[in-house]
């Protein structure tokens, strides 16, 4: 007698409900059908699904730091945000640098309105996940109240860890503050403060920009090592006017030589260098995957600094804001040892986040790297995965039904924690899982099998 009997749903348990988290579920949701379900459940440990802490901020002078036409969400769809803001009338074009908010509503939105197919789930759980074990069944996934919840594959979207600590400034509590992001910030700098912010990238863009509206007379000094700002992006236009394709070089150097070179050709004519800092960046893994592990330890030392100011760049709007500061007197930018620390009210970290497998930031993470189921890259920025994102365990055993999303994956790859970045392994994720054999035992049983 035939029976036409439902087929069983693949459980996938995503760790992290930030912007990997959802724009993971998304695109494993779209890969689903009826014939190969998926039971889909994210588990976030803040107070919303989709927009995470990036995305958290109200401010109005936090905008994206990307052109709203190259922030879709959804791989293959570019004008998936573009459409989203049209229907609910928000005023945005290719060139466009939205509101951080507006982009965490539209993640939170989309993750909302995601088609679930007919036998297919979508499950929210709050709560902090301290460890992820193997069982007969596949995983067990534990939360620290005591839930659980069975997973046939889990996915570590645990975003950006806090900034690195700075043991040299934790003397001078309670005028240090370790987390810019910490919700007393504004109470802990009041109007008229002198303030030393450590560290000149974006996240001190936006702490000086906070200041700005929210401390009147507060006047910042920005210091790092490198003294360097972020590069501003151009504002006409988000389409690559030059592609430029560096090939197979033999070495970093070589790489590098051959950037400055064509940077060097375009601005000899009319051309913009950052046509070719935004190709690069399209292929920045595969050159990145082709350097030897000499040249790698290169980049991070001397290059990688020059690459985020140039790479990660500052809206048009946001850099007015700062330059203004700047010519009043309101930021003043520096190198470390040109200060006094006795001078400053307040000192704030904004040296960015801490490397994924430090521990004490995260008990999964901390629970994982003891019992050797994750281990450090090499270079000590990420955990050690293979090039599909899967995890590699202290074995050296790459675990199929263990995957790794976003700033975790640093090192295998380098560019990671984008939206671009997630939306493209979100892909190959549900590309992956949909391809998983069914019925011939889960990934993770037959990872335990072996």
């Amino acid at each position: 007698m035939l029976t036409d009997e439902a087929p069983t749903p693949l459980r996938v348990v995503i760790v992290g409900g930030g912007a990997a988290g959802a724009i993971a579920a998304v695109h494993l949701l779209r890969s689903a059908t009826p014939t190969r379900p998926l039971e889909v459940r994210i588990v976030e440990r803040g107070p919303s699904y989709g927009s995470g802490l990036a995305y958290r901020t109200v401010h109005p002078l936090h905008t994206l730091n990307n052109f709203a036409g190259r922030l879709s969400a959804v791989e293959g769809d570019p004008d998936h945000l573009l459409r989203w803001c049209d229907q609910r009338g928000i005023a945005a074009t290719p060139t466009s640098f939205l509101q951080r908010a507006v982009y965490g509503r539209y993640l939170r939105e989309t993750l909302d309105s995601v088609a679930v197919p007919r036998g297919c789930a979508l499950h929210r759980s709050h709560g902090t996940v301290v460890d992820v074990t193997d069982d007969v069944r596949g995983h067990t996934v534990r939360l620290a109240d005591g839930q659980s919840f069975a997973a046939d594959a889990v996915v570590l979207a645990l975003g950006n860890p806090p900034p690195r600590r700075q043991p040299r400034f934790e003397h001078l509590a309670p005028r240090y503050v370790a987390d810019p992001w910490a919700a007393d910030l504004r109470e802990l700098v009041p109007a008229r403060s002198e303030v030393l912010v450590v560290g000149t990238g974006l996240t001190m863009v936006d702490v000086a920009a906070q200041f700005r509206r929210d401390s009147p007379g507060t006047r910042v000094t920005a210091v790092s090592r490198s003294g360097l700002l972020p590069e501003v992006h151009r504002p006409a236009t988000s389409r690559l006017h030059d592609i430029f394709d560096p090939g197979s070089p033999s070495s970093l150097d070589d790489l590098v030589a051959g950037v400055r070179a064509r940077i060097r050709e375009l601005q000899a004519g009319d051309g913009d260098w950052r046509d070719v800092v935004d190709s690069l960046r399209a292929c920045a893994n595969r050159q990145w995957q082709a350097l030897t592990p000499q040249d790698q330890d290169r980049f991070v030392a001397d290059v990688a600094r020059r690459w985020e100011t140039a790479r990660h760049r500052m809206a048009p709007d946001v850099a007015t804001h700062v330059r203004a500061m700047q010519r009043s007197g309101a930021l003043r930018v520096a190198r470390l040892d040109e200060v006094d620390l006795d001078g400053f009210d307040v000192v704030v970290n904004c040296t960015g986040p801490t490397p994924v497998p430090t521990p004490g930031w995260n008990p999964l993470v901390d629970a994982l790297l003891a019992r050797g189921t994750i281990r450090p890259h090499r270079l000590g920025l990420g955990l050690d995965v293979d090039r599909d994102g899967r995890v590699v365990d202290g074995s050296g055993a790459v675990r199929p039904s263990l995957h790794v999303l976003g700033a975790a994956r640093r090192g295998t790859e380098w560019e990671v924690a984008a939206i671009p970045d997630l939306r493209a392994q979100s892909a190959r994720l549900a590309d992956l899982l949909a391809a998983e054999p069914r019925g011939e035992g889960t990934p993770a049983q037959v990872a335990l099998s072996g």
